[in-house]
């Protein structure tokens, strides 16, 4: 299976971003571009989603998880620096516990192990329950400033570049529905994801929005407990902090690489 990936070039350590369900690895625009060169960054579209392959079958944690690692593999990044957003923080974790050598340190974005109801009803309604095309450009903009909004203007010209694709004279989404409805078949119990946050052994950063409705500030504060030594950050924003605070966010993750154990001197 092909799986598509983007990378901007910087200083140590290597950065594997891991976007949300239904997003795309340019996703992470905003973000690498505040993060301005201090951090080689690497953004795959997951499978299913953007120019990645799209599988009728295959949508478990570990086969994410496995598909991540063949990114490292093929950009040769031996130990990497995981920042994952809402379903790529899952995979972020999963992938952490599962190959321990790999990881320098862990950043969770707006992830949580028990998600408030309100983000997951969301979730499901804007993945499958969305129309399936639009006739223009200007409609496909209008339904994401409907059902989206608040963002910068920066924000709806970077989804309606990668979000979609053309077919025909309309425009049809990248990701396939298909899987997505799959991928929320597949996650994992409550019980399992706290599990395999107990199990990382890596340095780990918690970035909440404050007003996320996906990680509830009880929950966050769970997540710093149940790992001694995990650093929490509330940033001024809703689910999607990497769109709404990039620099803020680009400013957490910068700081927290540069006391990471192991990492590579320049």
């Amino acid at each position: 299976m092909t799986l598509r990936a983007y990378s901007w070039d910087g200083g140590p350590p290597d950065v594997l971003l891991l976007h949300g369900i239904g997003n795309y690895g340019r996703y992470w625009d905003l973000f690498a571009d505040a993060v301005a060169g201090r951090l080689r960054l690497v953004a795959p579209d997951a499978r299913a989603h953007g120019d990645s392959g799209k599988p009728a079958d295959g949508y478990t944690v570990d086969e994410f998880v496995a598909d991540a690692v063949a990114i490292l593999d093929a950009y040769r990044v031996e130990r990497t620096l995981l920042v994952g957003h809402s379903m790529g923080g899952s995979h972020a974790i999963a992938l952490a516990g599962a190959h321990p050598e790999r990881v320098l340190g862990l950043v969770v974005v707006d992830n949580s192990p028990e998600p408030l109801p309100e983000g997951s009803e969301r979730a499901r309604r804007l993945s499958l329950q969305r129309p399936e095309r639009f006739a223009s450009a200007r409609e496909a903009e209008a339904y994401l400033r409907r059902t989206s909004p608040g963002y910068s203007d920066a924000v709806y010209a970077n989804r309606l570049r990668w979000v979609f694709k053309n077919e025909g004279r309309e425009l049809v989404w990248q990701s396939s529905s298909n899987a997505l409805q799959r991928i929320m078949a597949s996650r994992r119990t409550v019980d399992d994801v706290w599990a395999a946050w107990r199990a990382v052994r890596c340095p780990t950063l918690v970035v909440r929005g404050s007003r996320s409705n996906v990680l509830s500030a009880t929950v966050a504060g769970r997540m710093v407990v149940e790992r001694p030594g995990t650093r929490l950050v509330d940033l001024a924003a809703g689910h999607n902090v990497a769109l709404e605070r990039p620099l803020e966010l680009a400013e957490a993750v910068v700081d927290f690489a540069r006391f990471l154990p192991g990492r590579p001197v320049l």
